[in-house]
Order: C-alpha cells, then structure tokens, then sequence
C-alpha cells in the first residue's frame, strides 16, 4: 500500500516540548532537586477526538517501520514545512520512519522561478495578512493552473522541450481540468494547495493520502458523492484511526509519554 502523508502527520508527530525539572534520584538523595534539561509531553488538544487521532500516529509511525506499507511525501508538501518550527525529537511518533519522494504532478520551478523563501510560501490568509503573498507562492501557481484553457495547455505542450516537462508532467497537463474540478468544489483559494496534494496523490497512484484535516475529509467526501470529477486512481482520504481500521488495527498503540510528567533529558537520550 502506497500512501503520502500530509503535512499535518508530521507536524504533530512530535509529542514533547523541552522544560526544565527535578533530575531526580540518580545523582544521590540530596540533589534531587536540582533542575536539569529534560521534557514534558506537549499540552493536548482540547476536542478528545482529534488527540485521539493525534495519538494514533505512533501505531501510523510502527507500521511504517515494519513495512506495512509505504509512505511518501513529495516537494510541495516539503516547501510548507519550512516555515514550521523544528520541535523536540524526543518521543517522535514518526522517528526511524521511512519515506519516499514522488513528483509533483506538475513541477512549480518549470513555471516559476526566484528567491526561495518566497518559493515557499503558501500565500494564504496568514501570508496575504502580512503582505508576504507573492507571485511565487503555492496558491498564485494553482490560481494560475486553474486559469488556463485547452489553448494554453496546447501552447505549453508545444514548449515541453524548452520547459524540460517530464512524460508524466505531460500527462498532468492533459488531466488539468481534473485539478479544475478539484479547486472548484473545494470552494477557496486557500484549499488549493490540499486539492493539489491530492492531484498529485492520484497521479502517483498513491492508494491513501493521511490528514488529520478533518475539512479535507469532507471536501473529499463532497466530491466522492457528487461523483462530478472523473478521478484517474481513487486515492482515499483519510485520518489516521480511519486508516488504522483500514489496516485491521483496531485497538492503537498506547503513547509513551505522559501528561504531567517531567522526563529528563538523560534518561531518553
């Protein structure tokens, strides 16, 4: 089983935060109380449902180094998570995991090109707030994607030797008008990005793409009934505990760390 993993599973894959605290008994009775490095388990998500969903991905990070099935991620999805804050290894779900790259439907560089910061930028509401929207991000790429017609795509072909499109960016370029689809029913700008992990997800044949965006979810399950976009390879979208079902698990691992407990530093490590 092929499945890419959103940006969302590696984001909250990291359940500890640095703190300071008691080192505790190892250095004698009397220094007990001296404070050393160490860690805490991050505060937990005030709806019970999505923790549960975050808790699950050590089983999603367990099965991942056992093989039980393959998991990629892919350029664009690598761009939004440089503006992520770096957390703490310790206890990472997704730690010794494995993961494959896979071509983006259409390489954004082939089209744009410039100062890779703002090559990274999402250009959404945040970005757009504090005027770092630019001609370079995701979202202004896809509106652009999304303007273009049979006779642009036509033109873009007749350059493919010139732009250095791969076959399979060929391929995707005949397909646009599935991505069209896509960002239509999503509804907003500000989806396009997801509806583009999803263009490219069906276009490697991937059989799930992993999301704890329960939104996506839906925008998937809106355009699975309406049944108005002709999908090339039905890749599902799912949350971990859906995914974990999928694969018989019915019962997630427990997680090893505590709320409330202070783990120093030489202890984990």
């Amino acid at each position: 089983m092929r499945v890419m993993l959103d940006n969302s599973i590696f984001s909250h894959s990291q359940f500890a935060e640095s703190a300071m605290g008691p080192q505790g008994p190892r250095f004698g009775i009397h220094n007990q109380d001296n404070q050393v490095w160490g860690f805490v388990r991050k505060k937990l998500n005030p709806s019970d449902e999505y923790q549960l969903q975050v808790d699950s991905l050590f089983t999603v990070g367990r099965l991942i180094r056992e093989k039980r099935f393959e998991a990629f991620t892919y350029c664009e999805l690598m761009y939004e998570s440089f503006n992520r804050t770096i957390g703490e290894r310790a206890f990472d779900a997704l730690a010794g995991c494995a993961r494959s790259d896979c071509p983006p439907a259409l390489m954004r560089s082939r089209f744009r090109g410039g100062d890779g910061f703002e090559f990274a930028r999402k250009g959404g509401k945040k970005d757009r707030k504090r005027g770092l929207a630019t001609a370079l991000s995701q979202i202004s790429f896809m509106e652009w994607l999304c303007s273009l017609d049979e006779r642009h795509v036509t033109a873009i072909l007749e350059c493919k030797a010139v732009l250095g499109l791969t076959e399979f960016e060929i391929e995707s370029l005949r397909n646009l008008r599935c991505f069209q689809k896509l960002c239509a029913i999503s509804q907003s700008r500000d989806n396009y990005p997801d509806m583009f992990h999803l263009w490219t997800a069906e276009r490697n044949r991937m059989d799930v793409f992993l999301t704890l965006d329960k939104t996506l979810c839906n925008v998937f399950s809106q355009i699975e009934h309406a049944k108005i976009v002709e999908i090339e390879y039905p890749t599902r979208v799912l949350r971990p505990l859906e995914f974990l079902m999928l694969l018989g698990v019915t019962q997630p691992d427990s997680v090893p760390i505590e709320s409330g407990r202070f783990y120093p530093a030489h202890e984990v490590m």
